[in-house]
């Protein structure tokens, strides 16, 4: 018989690093989404707002790209970002095969109404260590990443 794992006991700092990673990761997110509640937006779409007012007439490839999510996630968030009036797209000027994203007004309010849900987050975890800390982390995940990334 094999014997039970209680997951109270789950320790949840040990093991792999893409596992404690992952842990930080998501336990930053829920902490996003529980400000975002009440603004009915989903983490991804507050996401791809901020992208949008800081890059206007990106393009959903260009935005795939940046959120790390696939093709038919990009059309589908797109989609849900238009029918709530948050964006609108236009055709490309030099390549009609795209089409550029920008926020409409209520878009642009709501981006901004929300940018400082990151900061507030991020400040929360500055708290817990010191500036040195901080910067060393923010270091070692660039670093991290960089091993991996083939752009």
């Amino acid at each position: 018989m094999e014997k039970e794992t209680k997951t109270e006991s789950w320790q949840w700092d040990q093991g792999p690093i893409g596992r404690l990673v992952k842990t930080g990761y998501i336990t930053l997110r829920r902490e996003v989404e529980d400000m975002l509640r009440p603004t009915g937006l989903t983490h991804t779409q507050w996401s791809a707002l901020g992208v949008i007012r800081h890059y206007p007439g990106i393009t959903s490839s260009q935005l795939e790209h940046i959120l790390m999510i696939e093709r038919p996630s990009v059309t589908s968030l797109m989609n849900g970002l238009a029918n709530r009036g948050l964006i609108i797209r236009k055709d490309h000027p030099q390549d009609g095969r795209f089409k550029q994203i920008y926020l409409t007004e209520a878009g642009m309010e709501q981006a901004h109404a929300t940018e400082h849900f990151a900061a507030e987050v991020e400040g929360r975890v500055r708290e817990g260590m010191t500036a040195a800390e901080f910067e060393t982390l923010r270091q070692l995940l660039v670093k991290m990443v960089s091993v991996f990334d083939k752009t």
